[in-house]
Order: C-alpha cells, then sequence, then structure tokens
C-alpha cells in the first residue's frame, strides 16, 4: 500500500535492502572533490581535498496520488491527476502505515 505505481521500487524488507546497496555502494564509492576551506568563502588559500558522497532518501506514500486502482490514502478520494479514487485506510492501516516508514527509515 502507499506505492506510487505497482512493482515500482520500495524499501520494506531487508532483501529489498540488499538490492539498493547496488547504488548506495556506487555513489558512497565517489569522492566530492572540495576546497578545504569551502565553508570560508573569503579564504583564497584553500587547497583541494574530497569528501565522500552521500544519499539523501525520501520517504513517500503516494496517497491519493498513486497511479492505480489500489490506491490508499486518509480519505476516500481522486487526484486531480489519477483516474483511480483512492480507498480511506482504517485507523490500523494509518498505524501500519507509521510503523512501514520507521522500517523503512531503519533499512535506509
Amino acid at each position: 500500500e502507499g506505492w506510487v505505481g505497482p512493482f515500482a521500487a520500495k524499501l520494506t524488507t531487508p532483501q529489498e535492502m540488499e538490492r539498493h546497496k547496488v547504488v548506495t555502494d556506487a555513489v558512497h564509492s565517489i569522492q566530492i572533490p572540495m576546497a578545504d576551506g569551502y565553508a570560508n568563502h573569503n579564504d583564497t588559500s584553500s587547497s583541494l581535498s574530497s569528501v565522500p558522497s552521500k544519499i539523501c532518501l525520501q520517504i513517500l506514500h503516494a496517497g491519493r496520488y498513486a497511479y492505480h486502482p489500489f490506491a490508499v490514502s486518509a480519505s476516500a478520494t481522486k487526484s486531480p491527476i489519477s483516474p483511480f479514487k483512492a480507498r480511506a485506510l482504517w485507523t490500523s492501516e494509518v498505524q501500519q502505515t507509521v510503523q512501514d516508514f520507521t522500517r523503512c527509515a531503519t533499512l535506509a
């Protein structure tokens, strides 16, 4: 639930985490050249060094903007961009979604 589309990439299990590691490891292997004093813009005597690259992960729930007939949202509404009306989540499903976000952040 909450997918942007059926079979879209997600991060909900250790197995999916392993598949994401291919990209994560590739990004983390890159060093970004930076001036040693890059935070001090008035320092003209800086030399070059490098810092490891980082990844920023956006955790999202597509809600009513999901583009498939299995969309779920806080209410049974249709977005202006999707032909499908979302099904309203039960309270227990909202609580599960919070747990899903926590699990995703932990796996990331």
